[in-house]
């Protein structure tokens, strides 16, 4: 009798490993997505910051989310010669969120731009879809030559410390502003490397201190149709991931999603800011509709071209803490300096239609790790928002002959 009980228990155990060799696995991913989400985040310095966002992808993936969509991280968790390309998807057999490898880069630059060239065309061919959008977080300083340093001084000669453009006050808390030194993009080289894809990235959020800037933007009005970007600091905590993804992967088109994202990052900072990790109430955010840029462009040129008013530029809304503001509000300098009023209406109505109001959200001041002997708590007020800025204004001549290369200048001067 014991025999046969022991016999017929291993049977049973049989079965059952036979069962679960042959069940389907957790997940299967579709042969053509409706859409690929690429969250692509190079460097190390904020590798912590990384990992939470990357916590916060997997706890807004479920049976639902991003349902015949894919999500594909790239970072570089080991070193600045290396990088993964990893999958987040929903394990139905697990019933949760999962991490899988897709490839890995041993010989990795993030300042090489063929080499991020390769690496988003391989997010289109390890994960084919319908449609594509892409997240970079990381460093930013807009339009700022990559060759001036992750963390310039003035390029300048002669400096003093009052033209220091980069100075961190000592202690501040940590925004997404400072760089890996020797591993950086220049704005155009990022544009070419997406022009020159064989698919298109419908939208781009940049999870980046300073690239809601004008010059950045029209550098990239070519290779997507709209970015999503703050015109100051980002905190160290970037966007709300776990919020953000869902409303990615809506079925109410790409700008619905985009305009709820928007929300969901001025929400953070406004109302749950103590949730953070500074607890600093600095959150301010725009998009762009990059079909509007060329047509803002003539209307910036008629400005350039009219007559003038002098103004007080310390009355004029800026983006960026220290002795050298750098980053200005562009409405709010074309209100203050155009002596056409014609005119400057003109460039308000393009301004609209360019960096639509529904999205175009702020706190009452924004925080600045950058010494300021003014504001040494690192916050200041934001009293006119157009959501970009300009650098134009900036009566510093550390930048000066930099950006009068830039082609948003050129085209407007």
């Amino acid at each position: 009798m014991m025999r046969l009980f022991r016999h017929t228990l291993c049977l049973l155990l049989l079965a059952t490993l036979a069962a679960c060799s042959d069940k389907e696995p957790g997940y299967d991913p579709p042969s053509t997505a409706d859409r690929t989400l690429l969250l692509y985040m190079p460097g190390r310095g904020l590798l912590n910051y990384y990992q939470n966002n990357i916590q916060g992808i997997h706890k807004a993936v479920t049976s639902q989310i991003p349902g015949n969509g894919r999500i594909l991280v790239c970072y570089q968790p080991s070193d600045h010669g290396s990088a993964v390309m990893t999958e987040i998807y929903y394990d139905r057999n697990k019933r949760s969120s999962q991490t899988k490898t897709l490839k890995t880069y041993d010989d990795f630059n993030a300042g090489d731009p063929a080499k991020v060239r390769q690496l988003l065309a391989d997010a289109a061919q390890l994960a084919p879809a319908r449609n594509y959008g892409l997240i970079i977080g990381c460093h930013g300083k807009a339009w700022v030559p990559a060759s001036s340093g992750a963390i310039p001084r003035s390029l300048s000669l002669g400096t003093t410390a009052e033209d220091d453009v980069w100075k961190r006050v000592p202690g501040a808390k940590m925004t997404r502003s400072f760089g890996d030194l020797g591993y950086e993009l220049d704005i155009t080289e990022l544009a070419a490397a997406l022009e020159a894809l064989s698919f298109r990235f419908d939208y781009l959020i940049f999870d980046d201190c300073f690239m809601a800037n004008i010059e950045t933007l029209y550098d990239l009005r070519h290779a997507v149709d709209y970015i999503v970007a703050s015109p100051c600091e980002v905190m160290g905590d970037g966007f709300p991931y776990e919020r953000i993804i869902p409303h990615l992967f809506e079925a109410n088109g790409v700008l619905n999603g985009l305009e709820k994202s928007c929300w969901e990052f001025w929400n953070l900072y406004e109302n749950e800011y103590l949730n953070t990790r500074w607890q600093e109430q600095s959150g301010c955010i725009s998009l762009a509709v990059m079909s509007e840029l060329d047509a803002l462009a003539v209307e910036m040129r008629r400005v350039t071209e009219s007559s003038k008013k002098e103004f007080d530029i310390d009355e004029l809304q800026y983006y960026k803490g220290g002795n050298t503001k750098l980053f200005y509000d562009l409405g709010h300098y074309v209100q203050l300096s155009c002596g056409d009023q014609g005119v400057a209406d003109d460039f308000k109505a393009q301004l609209e239609k360019a960096f639509p109001a529904s999205c175009r959200l702020h706190t009452n001041y924004f925080y600045s790790a950058y010494e300021d002997s003014e504001h040494f708590n690192g916050r200041h007020s934001v009293h006119d928002y157009w959501g970009v800025s300009v650098s134009e204004p900036e009566p510093s001549q550390t930048f000066t002959k930099a950006n009068q290369a830039t082609n948003w200048y050129r085209d407007t001067h």
